[in-house]
């Protein structure tokens, strides 16, 4: 939604500077084409040159100056919504041809103008703003077709038909813009769906089928990620299962797979609320916990390791399946992600070798201390 924003804004910023292009080229072909008129055309001119300047060069040219000004401010604005701020960008580009209509009106091609503004709609690709627009913009070709009547017209059967016809024209433009709308939410709804089956894929990629978890890449991610953000206390858990091999011999590859899912399930249950579980691969697991100690991360990870180790897998032999585990803290700025994770399983193995079935936390400074699991 921000880049949306972002890109709407993006917009905004054009569709003014493009009511600015507007307001500095119709300035100028007013000059121009008062200067033709009053040489080669004076009898079609019945004002004096002051009033003549004053009603068809300063003060429209005034107004559409003012309206840039007005439309700058508003998307400048905080106190607006951002679909105000849409609504005004487009108005203010109505408003201004509406000023043409009416200050030109004995040219036949202004009942038209109103189409541009009913096509710039397409950028928000909003069927009810085109809507808005529209009504907005017949209201106006009215108004300029009435001053057209009372200035310079008689009301007459050809007049009535123009605006009849200019009517049409901006019903049958509306309703090509809201068609052009709807292939317009059609293909975006197309990439949009692709791009989430690309997500979907991405995060197929970045887990492990079996249990669910996270895996290895993304483990080194995020532990990469917390040490950058420097998110201490950091804490770095590896779990071994003990005897996989022998549970993989006793029960057969499915029912230790059904094995594996459990201790995931459980480190989820037990670490998800502060600590990033991951498969790093066969029976190792990874705790990633930013801003937690050593001492809160064991408590979470022994239980689990109680859950674990009660649990009945209603297989035979009866087997009560243990892990060892060692947990580190990050403990200086020279170490990056593969060197803690070194360090823990460097504690994890001293764990597994003084016995198994236990909890290690050590650090690279002091002795490693061992608790026993209860």
């Amino acid at each position: 939604m921000d880049q949306f924003s972002n890109l709407y804004n993006k917009w905004r910023k054009k569709l003014n500077n493009a009511a600015l292009i507007i307001a500095i080229f119709t300035l100028l072909l007013e000059i121009i084409v008062s200067h033709l008129m009053y040489r080669f055309l004076p009898e079609m001119i019945g004002l004096s040159i002051p009033k003549y300047v004053l009603l068809y060069i300063i003060l429209p040219s005034s107004s559409y100056f003012l309206l840039v000004v007005i439309g700058r401010y508003i998307n400048n604005s905080i106190a607006l919504s951002e679909t105000m701020k849409n609504y005004f960008s487009i108005l203010i580009i109505t408003c201004q041809l509406f000023i043409i209509a009416c200050v030109h009106n004995v040219f036949i091609f202004t009942s038209i103008l109103y189409v541009i503004p009913i096509i710039l709609t397409v950028i928000y690709s909003k069927k009810t703003m085109t809507n808005v627009v529209t009504l907005i913009s017949i209201i106006f070709m009215l108004i300029s077709s009435f001053v057209a009547v009372t200035d310079a017209q008689t009301n007459d059967i050809f007049h009535t038909l123009e605006v009849f016809i200019g009517v049409l024209l901006i019903l049958g433009c509306s309703i090509l813009t809201n068609l052009l709308t709807d292939i317009e939410k059609d293909k975006n709804n197309i990439v949009k769906a692709g791009a989430f089956k690309q997500l979907q894929l991405e995060e197929l990629i970045k887990c492990d089928p079996l249990t669910g978890l996270y895996n290895i890449a993304s483990f080194y991610n995020t532990l990469d990620a917390a040490i950058k953000k420097d998110e201490m206390p950091l804490t770095l858990a590896v779990i071994d299962i003990d005897n996989f091999k022998a549970v993989n011999d006793a029960w057969g590859h499915d029912n230790a797979n059904e094995v594996l899912i459990f201790i995931a399930a459980q480190l989820q249950y037990c670490c998800s609320t502060q600590g990033h579980v991951f498969r790093y691969g066969g029976e190792e697991f990874t705790i990633v916990f930013p801003k937690t100690s050593p001492t809160h991360a064991k408590t979470m990870i022994e239980a689990a390791q109680k859950n674990i180790y009660n649990h009945d897998f209603g297989h035979n032999p009866k087997l009560n399946i243990s892990f060892s585990c060692g947990i580190a803290a990050y403990p200086s700025l020279d170490f990056n992600a593969h060197d803690l994770f070194q360090l823990a399983d460097k504690i994890m193995y001293q764990a597994k070798f003084s016995g198994k079935n236990k909890i290690l936390i050590g650090t690279p400074l002091s002795s490693t201390i061992d608790i026993n699991n209860a």
